[in-house]
């Protein structure tokens, strides 16, 4: 499933590539549409939305598309952004934000959907990767196979399906790298992959336990604090409407 937030002042055209995307055959999409960046700024921030794709005017009247990307990416940098422009002339531009592509205008229904089709292979792809330093050695861990972080004083224990990894991050720092639609905090001391989720029990999360590359019928239970509980329900319905 794919989340995406189109930003547009002109209202025609804002209704005409809403109706496109939501038009897109390959996989299920949600749009919510705004009509200026200052809008959309406030609802993310007010309603702690979270989009796979940002698609976005460049040339609007309060806050022009490059520097709303910009903003965008003081919050999320894993997002696809997308900008639809009158001219090519923004192109050197565009590519200074980590632009995903551009598409001009009037949008074309058959181009639209094209660059979606790639965006949405790229989202589900396993691109991203978890850089860390232990013991001057720097070391590479594909997210994906991250079940979940440990923290343990100043040190963070990593925990992959096959092995076990120590790094010296900060919680912040762990949470920066990582796509904030796939991880979670759970408590002080963890931090989760949902991919691996498999329940909650009372003050527990269940996961998945697995030992030389075999599922065990047994599930792991990790502590979950109060105050992060409405964070984690929301986010893990966020992932399987993704996922499914």
């Amino acid at each position: 499933m794919l989340n995406i937030a189109l930003c547009d002042d002109t209202n025609v055209e804002l209704a005409r590539v809403e109706k496109f995307t939501l038009e897109y055959p390959f996989t299920k999409v949600e749009v919510d549409t705004f009509g200026s960046g200052q809008k959309l700024l406030q609802y993310v921030a007010k309603n702690k939305a979270e989009y796979n794709i940002y698609l976005l005017d460049i040339e609007m009247a309060d806050m022009d598309g490059i520097s709303l990307a910009k903003k965008v990416r003081e919050f999320d940098n894993k997002a696809v952004i997308i900008f639809v422009t009158n001219y090519d002339e923004y192109m050197p531009d565009v590519f200074k934000v980590q632009t995903f592509d551009y598409i001009l205008k009037p949008v074309n229904k058959e181009t639209l959907f094209e660059v979606l089709q790639r965006a949405d292979q790229y989202l589900h792809s396993s691109h991203s990767y978890f850089e860390f330093t232990y013991e001057r050695n720097k070391l590479i861990v594909k997210e994906d196979e991250i079940m979940y972080f440990e923290k343990n004083g100043r040190s963070a224990h990593i925990y992959t399906e096959t092995k076990e990894y120590t790094c010296n991050q900060t919680t912040s720092q762990i949470l920066a790298q990582l796509d904030p639609m796939v991880f979670t905090q759970i408590h002080a001391s963890y931090i989760i992959n949902l991919k691996y989720v498999v329940g909650m029990k009372c003050e527990f999360i269940l996961i998945k336990r697995i030992i030389n590359n075999e599922v065990q019928d047994a599930y792991q239970e990790l502590p979950i604090s109060r105050k992060y509980k409405k964070d984690f329900k929301q986010k893990l319905m966020n992932y399987m409407r993704k996922r499914f």
